[in-house]
């Protein structure tokens, strides 16, 4: 990875941040993959936020035209922030990109980072309202990422709120509290303080994707941190696609189709965090729900019998602490299952 990125700002391209007067301690750390249009919007959300924050923006190899985007720098007309564009050589996945992409934030003068994918759209006082409400950095606090159905404001991910028996998991907004302790932030406006990223380290780029937010969230918890949502700093973002929910041995099972290489890693991921942080749960939950997917997979999908095989090496993997499977590779197992 490129750490002397270009960087652009309203003075012109390849500017110094050190020459800006107004100078942000906020930056926006934002992971893209080939959806450079959605990207586009996110950038200007950001950049057009009431409070100052500048961007650093995670290309994972984009194809779609995202480098001469930014080559041409024109977006960001006459406003304060610089926006910093590191580009990979190969596609790593949101792991990947978060864990790189916080690295190089690490590196410069920020002392604040907004970790959010492309196809957020941040509302205007989205940033400030969390800083009004970050009264401590040894607090990770997030933006509620929420889209619309039937007219109802909806989490895109349920927030589970911490130590809440019954109804343990909210998921319409105006459900929420003004602020909400949590047991766990999607990389979706999760804002955390440099001093915690020194103390729990980057996220985990071995994931490639699926449960990395889910991992640094046990970590921090692990380490004290406690984690909090802000109700009014709001982010819109697509609702995951349909669903089935499912309730089986009291647990809240969703399952969703999804291809063979990302079954992979949703299950390979979550029987890895299982096995690290939740003791006795990775085999009264983790383990009866990824089972009954599996079932579920065998019923529902076209190719239910071949996906099995994807579940089985994807629970070995998971107990053999995350190998070094490439993208490729997964891929692979992917056009087999077809």
């Amino acid at each position: 990875m490129d750490l002397s990125p270009l960087v652009i700002n309203s003075q012109g391209k390849n500017s110094n941040p050190s020459n800006k007067h107004d100078v942000s301690n906020m930056v926006a750390v934002v992971v893209t993959h080939n959806r450079k249009n959605l990207l586009s919007k996110c950038i200007d959300a950001i950049l057009n936020q009431t409070a100052l924050c500048d961007i650093v923006v995670l290309d994972n190899a984009s194809t779609d035209g995202t480098k001469e985007f930014f080559n041409d720098g024109d977006f960001i007309g006459d406003r304060r922030s610089f926006v910093h564009y590191l580009r990979l050589k190969e596609n790593i996945g949101g792991a990947g990109g978060f864990h790189f992409g916080l690295k190089y934030a690490m590196l410069q003068r920020w002392e604040w980072f907004w970790l959010m994918d492309d196809d957020a759209v941040p509302e205007p006082d989205a940033l400030e309202n969390l800083l009004s409400r970050a009264e401590h950095e040894k607090t990770i606090y997030g933006s509620v990422a929420i889209g619309m159905e039937s007219g109802k404001k909806r989490l895109c991910w349920p927030a589970e709120i911490r130590g809440r028996k019954k109804e343990q998991f909210i998921e319409y907004y105006d459900l929420l509290n003004d602020l909400n302790e949590v047991e766990g932030i999607p990389f979706l406006g999760f804002f955390i303080h440099r001093s915690i990223v020194r103390k729990i380290g980057l996220p985990n780029p071995d994931f490639f994707i699926y449960g990395d937010d889910k991992e640094y969230c046990e970590r921090a918890k692990k380490n004290g941190v406690k984690l909090i949502i802000v109700k009014n700093s709001v982010i819109y973002h697509p609702l995951p696609d349909d669903d089935i929910t499912f309730r089986f041995m009291h647990i809240k099972i969703i399952y969703r189709s999804l291809p063979s290489w990302k079954i992979y890693y949703n299950v390979r991921n979550k029987i890895f965090i299982g096995k690290k942080y939740y003791g006795r749960r990775l085999w009264l939950q983790t383990i009866p729900g990824i089972l009954f997917r599996a079932f579920v997979s065998l019923i529902k999908e076209k190719k239910g019998l071949s996906l099995l095989h994807v579940y089985m090496i994807a629970f070995i993997d998971g107990f053999s602490d995350l190998p070094e499977k490439t993208f490729c590779d997964i891929r692979k197992m992917d056009n087999r299952s077809r």
